[in-house]
């Protein structure tokens, strides 16, 4: 049996690809601004009302208690039938909701969108930041959405004859910091950023201190959280519905509806927006001080989200329950954005919940950043959301497989602090045509891996039918499981091998390699159980067709103890943990369509 595995290994390092190879292997240039013109909707101030109360414009835009009393944007409003407004029903479970349960809170928000570049509509200049909300909708006037046909034409499509109906676009919902406001923090500049790339972009104006007195500095405070947890839980609570309500609004506006696309509505939060966008894809939240988990207001229409520095919660209070078991039922792509220096909250504590996510999931660390968006972080932040954003819910000007191809080789973004992936796991969406999804399993007492391209076998090993200790790792790929019809796709056999229990390693392994397939099978030790799957075969140079992910093989270098493993993956993040923990990185197995 030990010669059969050295045989084995020798063959397998004849065929293997050099280790360093992987998906994410670009330095990206920092996406300027996108073609499009922008326009938001009407947000005048009353600037009369604003100097008779004594209070800044910013009190307003963000809730603060001023003269006694907490100050609402909905008090400055110099054109209140011509802006986005909406109650948001708060559910009615005292426990959870103290002060707010079963009542309605108002809540305003600004949408950017693109616009015609021919929109004579006036830039409108905020009292007092000094800050611009780009040719902004007049009090009583229509807005101003880009048509079929203008939309195209940036991508270089001319359509005859023109379509002058609204395009149906995709949009995000955007959930500022702590404290903040659309209108302050550069938020504002995100926004019209975001929507220059083509994204309707709907900003809700939070009010938090309505809610709750807690600072940005206070999170950190373990005195200051547990003196009024209550109140804070209920902050919290209160982004998820409101940001739910939101698009409930703009689906339901007579313009903005028919101009987005209801399939592709995403997500974007800062600190604790971030926080909300996790609540919304599925994450439970903690509740009590005692750690209690509770299910939060969520949204399936929101299809990926990005979090930039979110809150996780610290180490004395995670923000997903204990141990971040409540982010388990996170089902849909996440793209975290954290800085390594960030105690407000700490990347440590975003990686343990990211870790536990069993959607796409991705982190990107910021070099020395802390817990802020300063203007030279301005690059990689938009390109990463941008990019990722652009993969999972696409746009008309480019096919999401493009999208896809540019995300999975992305590895970092030049100039600004130094950034790279930190965890990259990807969770295919669909196999389509002829294809399976090949999912991932680990066993805790053999501490083995195994792979599963049979719909049957994965609930067999579910049911126990495969002995005990196995549970799925939330990592897999997609395969054919059949030979495609088209003459396009060039596919391989994987053949599939069980090292068996008596004298061996209880152990499989698979490979796409045609030679290593007939020098398993001559090497004896190892029975032959037929094609597992098919996949698409790297080229000679180890890489994948553009498009496609790699699937790399590990090997736990347990051959002297009779106990040889393989473990196949397309995360590079994955790829390393493996590195760090002892195993020898054989290269690309072969290639898997995202």
């Amino acid at each position: 049996m030990r010669r059969a595995l050295t045989i084995i290994m020798t063959a397998a390092l004849a065929i293997a690809r050099p280790a360093q190879a992987q998906n994410h292997e670009v330095v990206a240039l920092p996406l300027a601004a996108g073609p499009f013109a922008v326009a938001c909707t009407n947000i005048a101030q009353d600037e009369a009302a604003i100097a008779a109360s004594g209070a800044a414009p910013a009190d307003f835009w963000e809730g603060r208690e001023v003269g006694g009393r907490v100050r609402y944007i909905t008090e400055v409003l110099a054109h209140p039938s011509s802006v986005v407004r909406y109650a948001a029903a708060v559910p009615d479970l005292r426990e959870i909701y103290p002060r707010f349960a079963g009542e309605t809170v108002e809540h305003v928000a600004i949408v950017c969108h693109p616009t015609p570049r021919d929109n004579p509509d006036a830039d409108y200049v905020l009292p007092g930041a000094g800050g611009r909300v780009p040719r902004m909708q007049q009090a009583g006037a229509a807005l101003r959405l880009i048509s079929v046909s203008e939309y195209l034409e940036a991508f270089g499509v001319f359509l005859s004859p023109p379509v002058w109906s609204p395009a149906a676009l995709p949009s995000v919902v955007f959930s500022h910091g702590l404290g903040g406001s659309p209108l302050g923090e550069g938020y504002i500049n995100a926004m019209v950023g975001l929507a220059s790339h083509g994204f309707i972009v709907g900003a809700v104006f939070h009010g938090d201190p309505r809610f709750s007195r807690i600072r940005i500095e206070d999170l950190s405070d373990f005195v200051y959280v547990l003196r009024d947890f209550d109140k804070f839980v209920e902050m919290e609570l209160m982004r998820p519905v409101s940001l739910k309500a939101l698009v409930d609004t703009l689906l339901a506006h007579p313009q903005l509806g028919p101009a987005i696309d209801p399939e592709r509505i995403g997500g974007f939060g800062a600190s604790m927006g971030g926080q909300a966008m996790a609540n919304l894809l599925g994450a439970r939240l903690t509740t009590s001080l005692g750690l209690a988990c509770r299910q939060t207001v969520r949204d399936p229409r929101i299809k990926a989200a990005v979090g930039l520095v979110p809150y996780a919660g610290q180490t004395f209070l995670p923000a997903f329950c204990d141990d971040q078991n409540g982010a388990d039922d996170v089902s849909r792509p996440y793209l975290a954005i954290s800085g390594t220096a960030d105690t407000t909250a700490p990347i440590k504590m975003v990686e343990q919940a990211i870790h536990r996510f069993g959607s796409s999931r991705y982190l990107v660390e910021l070099q020395g950043v802390k817990h802020e968006f300063l203007p030279e972080h301005a690059g990689d932040v938009f390109t990463w959301t941008v990019t990722f954003l652009r993969a999972y819910l696409g746009d008309g000007g480019d096919p999401p497989s493009g999208a896809m191809s540019r995300l999975i080789r992305m590895a970092s973004v030049a100039g600004g602090p130094a950034d790279g992936l930190r965890v990259d796991v990807h969770v295919p969406i669909s196999a389509g045509p002829n294809g399976t999804t090949v999912v991932e399993f680990h066993n805790e007492i053999l501490d083995h891996y195994f792979i599963a391209a049979s719909g049957f076998e994965v609930e067999q090993i579910l049911s126990g039918a495969a002995g005990p200790g196995w549970r799925r790792t939330g990592q897999s790929f997609n395969a054919f499981s059949r030979i495609p019809f088209d003459s396009v796709t060039r596919v391989a056999p994987v053949c599939r091998f069980y090292g068996v229990p008596a004298g061996g390693p209880n152990s499989h392994f698979f490979t796409a390699s045609p030679d290593e397939c007939e020098a398993v099978k001559r090497a004896g030790g190892w029975y032959y159980e037929g094609i597992g799957f098919f996949a698409e075969p790297q080229g000679p140079d180890g890489r994948c067709p553009a498009g496609y992910l790699q699937v790399r093989r590990a090997y736990n270098q347990g051959w002297p103890r009779n106990d040889s493993n393989h473990r196949f993956t397309t995360s590079d993040s994955t790829w390393r943990e493996m590195a760090r923990h002892g195993w020898a990185l054989e290269g690309v197995a072969w290639c898997a369509r995202p």
